[in-house]
């Protein structure tokens, strides 16, 4: 007992029968534990599994559907004889060995349509469908945007995408492509779960059993696991999933609780004999150590405590063949082992994984650097365009892949002292200006080396930038404040689609003001701060003031008058725009009331944003306004810009079709600066065109707009509409426009807005010298 051999000995026996005891007893107290967590991991994993490619089924038919219903050729195809589409239809099938392929035309007919049947000897065959040159059953998914439905064709169930066939604006048709649900899936989760798997539908209250991996399967059991009843021999799981329209999809999963308690049993007696053998193990081996760890021990303790204060480079030489020999070998080996773990942790904190360049730690290392020794740099930030969509088109493994090849291309820029990688598609270059090259020559050599397209299996991919600049000592002397400028730089490139930007301060200037605004807006009706003014339009016929544009302005309290290019935008951007328009529609409509009490006949014009079309009660809204204000429909013209129309034709069309049954006049505002197309101006329930000033401000010495402005005038009357113009800006144009048959015209020449009571005084006293003209 006084041996230091034999002490060490007997504190390892009692260490380790001790732990082991501890253990064995933790282990027996938490073996039923561990068994029904196990249970229930399993069956959260199985249930995770399904979710995730259930869902990954879905999303892929879905972006599969939309990228063929884009193809040019199935487009050229989709009107022709049935023979062809069907050849163009099952090529696409093909791509994805999609189980079934359909075409519907623009009526709901089923036009193609390709079903596989799986044989017995596992091959497949591809034949017509059934319901080929039928009525579509399902028309309501057409208009639908849910990704995913359930479609049962011949008594098979297939999972389901439709993507609309688009030429222009019209649709000509849909595309649909579908998986099979059956016994080959239910099997696949089988081998990956380990678990059984039944597929269940319940379509008009009546239970189907799809497919099963069991032979043995029953509607029954299985309906009941849906349903949450599981009996007490089994483990199971059930899903429900109602996303499918009227219908309800169900899963049940499910095993034998015997096999997985045996297996887990299986595990336990592993376990114990395992333990007997490490304890064994343990104890002989303590034995040998205590034999032989008293000499070098001293020595193991100090270069221990040299390793700790970071000292690597001293190493223990035994000249010992025993296994504390081979200790010291291994204790220098461990040694060298953390050494080059420190290298890598030390790289990895400094470099992107992805590239392999330095990344933001590096960076500001290195600009803090510059900035101690004065050295004069530029900072070109760059953000790579479009990456965004090709994740979301090829995936992200091509994105990433794509940001290597920017990275190899941007490493051959010998200009530029340092070459950063922040993360996801940006990209620092630091340019010492030690030699003389300008800016755009710099930018210039950026292009240039990334113009080269990339090739990605078949795919041309191009690589372009938007790059930021800041520079030291000009801009900053702070690395975080030249970062956040250059950053600056980048984001107003990006905004106003310029290949490259230089800091200025006036860009944080505006994006301040622009930040201030977005948060003042949304306190500017509660506050008061917003007044409506009125800009007379002209009758050009009678020169009698028959309408008035109601315009909105903002009174900032500490800003002065906003003019509304400053904050309409943004409040279209920030989803405001609603509560903006029904403040000035109200208090538009509540003036004409009471210059109606007043005997002034106004025709008041509101303008409509394209976000007003899309509230689902934007037009109970305008009814029950005017019914509050007692105004007459026929006094309250809307005027809606082309561009809010062509973002959703048809419901913007249906919607003011209503407005204009009801006696709402409705305007086309700015027309000729949109997108708008003869065919779509001829579906439009409009009552009358305003022409954009911008072709008639200069009319005096512009043919061109002579012309424009004279075929508008013309094409409007055709159609029978009446015209409005604005930006009349001198009397040429009046007179002009007025020869040219134009009804209404409005513009500084007229009148600029005015304030409510100073229109209201200043169109009694038009009325007064019209009497007296009269």
């Amino acid at each position: 007992m006084k041996s230091l051999q034999t002490k060490i000995f007997l504190f390892f026996v009692l260490l380790l029968l001790l732990v082991q005891s501890i253990a064995l007893w933790t282990l027996i107290k938490g073996n039923n534990a561990q068994e029904q967590q196990e249970i229930s991991n399993r069956l959260t994993t199985a249930k995770t599994i399904f979710t995730e490619q259930f869902n990954s089924r879905r999303d892929y038919l879905a972006a599969f559907a939309e990228t063929a219903a884009k193809d040019y050729g199935i487009k050229d195809v989709f009107e022709d004889d049935t023979r062809s589409l069907l050849f163009a239809l099952n090529n696409h099938r093909k791509r994805i060995n999609a189980d079934l392929a359909m075409a519907i035309s623009a009526n709901g007919n089923i036009t193609a349509q390709l079903q596989v049947s799986h044989l017995d000897n596992a091959k497949t065959k591809v034949q017509k469908g059934s319901e080929l040159g039928s009525q579509f059953k399902h028309t309501d998914w057409l208009e639908s945007q849910e990704k995913s439905h359930l479609y049962m064709l011949d008594g098979t169930l297939y999972q389901l995408s439709l993507s609309p066939l688009s030429v222009g604006t019209s649709t000509i048709g849909w595309l649909a492509f579908g998986f099979e649900i059956n016994q080959t899936l239910a099997t696949h989760f089988l081998e990956i779960t380990r678990l059984e798997v039944d597929f269940i539908l319940n379509q008009n209250n009546q239970w189907l059993l799809i497919a099963s991996s069991n032979p043995d399967a029953d509607i029954n059991f299985a309906k009941n696991i849906v349903n949450g009843q599981t009996p007490e021999q089994y483990i199971a799981i059930g899903e429900l999933i109602t996303e499918f329209d009227d219908q309800q999809f169900g899963l049940a999963m499910y095993g034998l609780r015997a096999d997985i308690v045996k297996l887990l049993q299986e595990q336990w007696w592993q376990f114990l004999i395992l333990t007997f053998i490490t304890l064994l193990l343990s104890l002989t081996s303590a034995y040998i150590i205590a034999a032989s760890i008293t000499k070098p021990i001293k020595r193991l303790v100090k270069q221990a405590k040299m390793i700790a204060r970071g000292d690597y480079q001293q190493k223990i030489e035994l000249k010992d063949s025993s296994e504390l020999g081979q200790l010291a070998d291994e204790f220098n080996l461990m040694q060298q082992a953390v050494l080059t773990r420190e290298q890598e942790i030390t790289h990895r904190a400094n470099h992107d994984p992805l590239t392999e360049l330095p990344n933001r730690n590096i960076l500001v290392k290195t600009l803090n650097q510059c900035i101690s020794n004065k050295t004069s740099f530029q900072l070109f930030h760059l953000n790579l365009s479009r990456l965004k969509d090709v994740n979301e088109t090829l995936g992200h493994d091509v994105g990433d892949w794509l940001i290597q090849r920017t990275a190899d291309r941007l490493k051959k820029l010998s200009q530029f002292t340092l070459l950063c990688h922040l993360g996801g598609d940006e990209f620092i270059l630091l340019f010492e200006k030690k030699e003389k090259h300008s800016i755009t020559e710099l930018v210039k050599n950026i292009n240039t080396a990334l113009e080269a397209h990339c090739d990605y299996g078949g795919i041309n991919l191009q690589l372009q930038v938007r790059i930021g600049i800041s520079s030291f000592p000009e801009h900053s002397n702070v690395d975080k404040t030249l970062l956040q400028m250059a950053d600056t730089a980048l984001q107003n490139a990006r905004k106003n689609n310029k290949n490259y930007q230089c800091y200025d301060k006036s860009l944080d200037v505006n994006s301040v003001e622009r930040l201030n605004l977005i948060n003042d807006l949304k306190h500017a009706i509660s506050d008061n701060q917003l007044e409506l003014h009125y800009q007379p339009k002209l009758d050009l016929k009678t020169n009698v003031v028959t309408h008035a544009e109601a315009l909105v302005r903002w009174y900032h309290p500490t800003l002065g008058m906003i003019p509304p290019d400053s904050f309409i935008h943004i409040a279209e951007q920030t989803g405001q725009i609603n509560s903006l328009t029904r403040w000035v529609v109200a208090t538009a409509f509540s003036q004409s009331a009471t210059w109606r009490k007043d005997n002034i006949d106004i025709n008041v014009a509101v303008n409509i944003s394209a976000e007003n079309l899309k509230e689902p009660d934007f037009y109970e809204f305008i009814c029950n306004t005017l019914t509050a204000n007692k105004v007459p429909a026929n006094k309250v013209t809307l005027e809606v810009t082309e561009s809010a129309v062509v973002d959703n034709p048809e419901s913007a069309i249906m919607l003011l079709q209503r407005f204009k049954d009801t006696g709402i006049k409705i305007s086309i505002d700015d027309y000729g600066t949109g997108y708008s197309s003869l065919a779509q101006l001829k579906q439009l329930p409009v009552h009358e065109l305003k022409i954009d000033k911008s072709f008639v401000q200069h009319l005096h010495e512009d043919e061109d707009d002579r012309i424009i402005v004279r075929s508008t005038i013309e094409l409007a009357h055709n159609m029978g509409l009446s015209v409005v113009s604005e930006g009349i800006e001198d009397d040429f144009a009046l007179r002009w426009l007025a020869k040219q048959g134009c009804e209404l015209g409005q513009g500084y020449f007229i009148s600029r807005p005015k304030p409510t009571n100073d229109f209201t005084a200043w169109i009694k006293k038009q009325e007064v010298l019209s009497v007296e003209k009269g």
